[in-house]
């Protein structure tokens, strides 16, 4: 075989030619994982807004069988449900939009600290 010297030189060469090969081709988050984020983002709202409706149905129902007002209470406790799932929501959106802003001053430090050529 060869030298113990040659062998760790081809083994160094190869360790860097896999690390250049994984260098381009190692994956890049970008608008796709953003859209998913999204559209997770939309669909935990849709939830929240309806899961709040039904649970205010549900007690507008349990009310109004326990004390025999049947619509009374039903549409009273659907529209309590209504607006305690859109306050949700609209919280849920405040959340993310000052999450957005809290990654956009990130990225516009982090650019600006690299025009300006000061690393830390």
């Amino acid at each position: 075989m060869g030298a113990p010297e040659d062998r760790s030189a081809k083994l160094d060469e190869l360790d860097r030619r896999i690390r250049a090969a994984r260098g381009v081709r190692a994956p890049v988050r970008g608008k796709q994982g953003d859209k998913f984020a999204a559209a997770g983002m939309a669909w935990q709202m849709t939830l929240e807004l309806v899961i709040a409706a039904t649970i205010g149905a549900a007690m507008g129902w349990g009310l109004d069988a326990l004390f025999g007002t049947l619509p009374l209470f039903l549409i009273v406790f659907i529209l309590l449900g209504f607006a305690a799932g859109i306050r949700i929501v609209m919280r849920s959106a405040e959340e993310l939009r000052r999450k957005q802003a809290a990654e956009a001053a990130e990225n516009d430090d982090s650019a600006r600290r690299d025009t300006t050529g000061r690393g830390e």
